[in-house]
């Protein structure tokens, strides 16, 4: 009887276990098929995805749902929870936050398309045959080129127009220097513009000889003076040429872009294109100071989707490459020179008001350490304390160590150009001498000062690639394969602050990391995909890094 009665308990037991085996699976049926029901239009998978969140955490796949993230994952986690229209998988490649180039000029870029480009030209002959070629291909009234820099020379001068007056004797030319900040023009244009060589510029120089005659030489404010004779590209060629801009730029693995000193009406340009679904790329403007942006700014920001117009864009100073910036002490290889002030004193004050009283951001250049010392300290009494108005020292290039600690105690924002030092390392010392360029290219130093640095390329000054600012920015390196003539190894950033730099930091100095710049649920969907881990890759690898993708609100665009 015993043996009966046990043998009828392990049945029960038996038949209770079974029971919760096939409840346990029909709930997790149930439950799978309640997951998988919710839907995406993109999910993101096979992948190492880098959030860029505050704990720098990873994830293998992401759903996207109306350009936004929903959610980041484990693999499995994300495909069983999500049917999507589309699946991309990344094919254990490398996803980023898209990139922000913090300091560019878009619209500037794709006029440039129009023009001669001379990045790499190796002396003033060759730059002047390549002039007078250009010129037979070119149907407008004036010759216009720009990307010269003397300082790759073997004679390092700056040119003379001479040879381009035998050339082009009776066509206007003008020939920007790569920095902006200087150009080399024919007699015709000089004539056009009625320079003589007693004119006088504030903020500029019309560089004349022994002898009393015109160079063709410009620094600054006398580059304006002649750029304003030349007849703008048409309206539909522009058009065109901000298409193609964007397409290079969603090449490059960026998608969103600061574009720094448009006017008002390339502002609303863009809004058009916007709204009329031409262009989608993200530009965060910066108004050149000039009536109409007094009263935009009284008018308050404008925001969409797309564009961002709520900042001004000055300059203190010139460039160091053309000896325009401003220092404390003479140029050591020019000791009469101090550089340029571009914008008096008092009316950069009164615009740093203006921005104030408007609720505008304030971004100045400044190259020189006495550029940089001024603005800070216009900024200090503007702002008085502590704030989160974000204002901006673009370049920040040769700040003195007793002037650093204004970004921190005021809340500006250093907004820098890592490819600016390694194209600028070759000479920059001869330009500073060996203690003032401890102060210069300082980007390991400025990022302690407040704690982020806003990272871009300043394209076309330099290239448009934000993999370059990542390799400069980490290596310090013109060379790939040889990084023993690398230039102040001491003040690189970690590869984890530079993809900061270039993501959410950028995103903060735009006043928009509630939506850009990691990958986080509620964020937009813009990302990159890319071959190599930055993050572990060497200076060689991070070379020859390849963009597989970009996508913008969940939409593939490269």
């Amino acid at each position: 009887m015993p043996i009966c009665c046990k043998s009828k308990i392990d049945r029960a037991a038996y038949l209770r276990g079974k029971m919760r085996n096939i409840l346990f699976s029909l709930l997790a049926f149930f439950t799978l098929s309640c997951i998988q029901t919710r839907e995406a239009d993109l999910v993101v998978h096979n992948a190492l995805i880098y959030t860029l969140d505050e704990g720098f955490t990873t994830a293998a796949a992401m759903a996207v749902k109306d350009g936004r993230i929903i959610e980041t994952g484990a693999e499995r986690e994300i495909l069983n929870r999500y049917r999507a229209a589309e699946k991309y998988d990344a094919r254990k490649r490398y996803v980023y936050p898209g990139f922000i180039d913090a300091h560019a000029h878009f619209t500037g870029y794709a006029r440039n398309k129009a023009e001669l480009d001379l990045r790499g030209v190796s002396s003033a002959r060759e730059m002047a045959l390549r002039t007078a070629a250009f010129a037979e291909t070119s149907d407008r009234e004036w010759v216009v080129g720009r990307g010269w820099d003397q300082n790759l020379w073997e004679d390092k001068t700056f040119p003379d127009r001479i040879l381009l007056d035998s050339l082009l004797p009776d066509r206007p030319v003008m020939l920007t220097r790569v920095d902006g900040h200087a150009a080399l023009i024919n007699g015709a244009a000089a004539r056009k513009a009625a320079l003589k060589p007693d004119t006088e510029v504030p903020g500029g120089k019309v560089v004349a000889d022994a002898d009393g005659r015109i160079t063709g030489l410009l620094i600054d404010r006398a580059v304006d003076r002649v750029a304003r004779f030349i007849p703008p590209v048409s309206r539909p060629q522009l058009i065109e040429l901000l298409k193609a801009a964007e397409a290079d730029c969603y090449a490059a693995g960026l998608t969103a872009v600061s574009d720094l000193g448009i006017t008002v009406s390339e502002a609303e340009l863009l809004d058009s294109l916007h709204k009329a679904g031409d262009l989608s790329m993200r530009v965060y403007a910066s108004l050149r100071p000039d009536e109409a942006t007094r009263e935009q700014m009284r008018k308050g920001p404008l925001l969409t989707e797309r564009l961002s117009v709520r900042s001004v864009k000055l300059y203190a100073d010139g460039a160091l490459g053309s000896r325009g910036a401003l220092l404390k002490a003479p140029y050591t290889d020019d000791p009469e020179n101090y550089g340029l002030l571009l914008t008096p004193e008092a009316e950069l004050e009164d615009w740093a008001r203006d921005c104030k009283d408007f609720g505008y951001q304030m971004n100045t250049h400044c190259i020189g350490d006495s550029a940089n010392a001024l603005v800070l300290s216009i900024y200090a009494r503007v702002l008085e304390s502590m704030n989160d108005l974000r204002w901006r020292i673009e370049h920040a290039q040769v700040v003195s160590p007793e002037d650093r600690r204004y970004f921190g105690e005021y809340g500006i924002i250093p907004s820098v150009q890592p490819t600016h030092a390694v194209s600028d390392g070759p000479w920059a010392e001869d330009r500073l001498g060996s203690e003032r360029i401890e102060g210069a290219y300082a980007y390991a130093s400025l990022r302690k000062s407040l704690g982020i640095l806003a990272l871009g390329t300043d394209f076309p000054v330099e290239g448009i690639s934000p993999l370059a600012t990542f390799r400069a920015a980490v290596f310090r390196t013109l060379s790939e394969k040889d990084t023993s003539g690398a230039f102040r190894t001491d003040e690189a950033l970690t590869p984890e602050e530079a993809l900061r730099g270039m993501t959410v930091w950028a995103a903060l100095a735009c006043f928009e990391e509630d939506r850009l710049g990691t990958l986080e649920a509620g964020k937009t969907a813009d990302f990159v995909v890319l071959d190599r881990d930055l993050t572990t890759t060497d200076a060689e690898g991070a070379a020859r890094t390849k963009v597989v993708s970009v996508w913008s609100a969940g939409v593939r665009r490269h």
